[in-house]
């Protein structure tokens, strides 16, 4: 019911629209994904863990302008599987109901008041700083206040809310942002960001007890541009910081760094690309830990398997170049108009490890092929084959993943 009540208040806004504001469009897609893989929970072709799944995504973008003050909402079920609810309306096993919908965005943007310059946005909207590598929001977005000044050089400070406690009690996630990027040309800009989150409720550190809480800043510049023929994008960032598990144990001071480089060459038709990367992990001996700490959605990074179906070096998916130094060599070939092909290979190490412990994490080959049908309708494939190294035990077996992604965008 919830569901059919939010369709039906998308549609009322769109017939009052020509009473209530200057402008109201109506927009967003229809993904029809068959995903496969085998082996990425365990890395043991002699135990069963293939996965072969068909998922949908539905998303329903509302956008509003009026005097000045824009506004959006975006509903959206996630990657529902097929199949996983029958027996909806029925009682039959053939019919089966959809994903359940949630608020995607839903956001506010206006000026500032008093005729001052810059503008306010505020509430739950995509977010990204840098080239993204540190703090990146892109698929389920963040509950922030931002207050920004844009132009050749634009600054801003943003609020994020990233967790909430007792209502009466201060025990929230909180990181506060302050960044400025220079356009230096029509085709470079230079950035730099400055984030505190203040952690009371110990979700940074490990067997923290009840009253645990932390501090992290990070310090991060990033560069975007042409250097010749080169487009180059590269990303610094720097942690310093403090963790107290509470309960009287003792505090750990918290660090950390990360470097990334990525560089692209069109020749006509062929693009040449690569990427250098390295993310500092905790090293054994000392008791400062002195990983790189991200907070990354839960899309593809770089890697199409060992960063997003597996655990990484960093001992989870989606963690980033945390704990990884990463080296790539690739390219993409547009064969005609409506298709191009790439081709990319990973060689991966983990940055630390503890004592006995190889640091050869694998390698990688990843293969695209984007399929344009016409102009709203595409079907694009991933396949990828992580080949883990000795960091992962004596003889770990192949990681396979395919993704076809049928998407019409209206």
């Amino acid at each position: 019911m919830k569901k059919f009540l939010a369709l039906f208040a998308v549609l009322a806004l769109t017939m009052v629209s020509s009473a209530a504001f200057a402008e109201v469009s109506v927009s967003g897609s229809i993904d029809i994904r068959n995903l496969s893989t085998n082996n990425a929970s365990d890395m043991n072709s002699d135990k069963s863990d293939e996965n072969r799944t068909t998922q949908e995504r539905i998303r329903i973008n509302v956008d509003a302008k009026h005097e000045g003050v824009k506004g959006r909402v975006t509903l959206e079920n996630d990657w529902y599987v097929w199949g996983s609810a029958t027996n909806g309306w029925a009682g039959s096993a053939v019919e089966s109901k959809s994903g359940a919908l949630t608020i995607r965005e839903g956001w506010i943007d206006f000026s500032m008041p008093f005729g001052m310059p810059g503008h306010v946005k505020v509430g739950h909207q995509m977010l990204q700083l840098g080239n993204g590598w540190f703090f990146r929001a892109n698929k389920y977005g963040s509950d922030a206040w931002l207050i920004g000044f844009p132009g050749k050089n634009t600054f801003a400070f943003v609020d994020v809310k990233a967790a909430e406690g007792l209502n009466a009690g201060s025990d929230d996630v909180d990181a506060y942002v302050l960044l400025d990027t220079y356009k230096i040309d029509d085709k470079s800009s230079v950035g730099a960001y400055f984030v505190r989150v203040m952690d009371r409720q110990g979700k940074f550190m490990a067997g923290g007890g009840a009253d645990a809480e932390g501090t992290l800043d990070t310090i991060g510049l990033h560069y975007n541009g042409m250097v010749g023929p080169l487009k180059l994008a590269a990303e610094f960032d720097m942690q310093s910081g403090e963790a107290d598990p509470g309960a009287g144990a003792a505090t750990t001071d918290l660090s950390g760094k990360q470097i990334i480089v990525q560089a692209s060459m069109p020749l006509d038709a062929l693009t040449i690309n690569a990427t250098f990367a390295m993310g500092s992990g905790d090293d054994a001996t000392t008791a400062e830990e002195e990983g790189i700490t991200v907070a990354l959605d839960k899309d593809p990074h770089y890697t199409f398997v060992y960063e997003y179906f597996t655990k990484t070096a960093a001992g989870a998916t989606n963690t980033g170049f945390a704990n990884t130094t990463a080296m790539n060599l690739g390219a993409s070939y547009k064969v005609s108009g409506n298709v191009t092909v790439a081709l990319d290979y990973w060689m991966l190490t983990a940055t630390e490890v503890g004592a006995g412990v190889d640091d050869e994490v694998g390698s990688e080959i990843d293969a695209k092929i984007l399929w344009k049908l016409n102009d709203n309708l595409s079907w694009n494939w991933s396949l990828g084959r992580f080949m883990p190294g000795k960091f992962y035990g004596a003889n770990p077996d192949d990681v396979d993943a395919v993704q076809g992604i049928l998407s019409y965008k209206f």
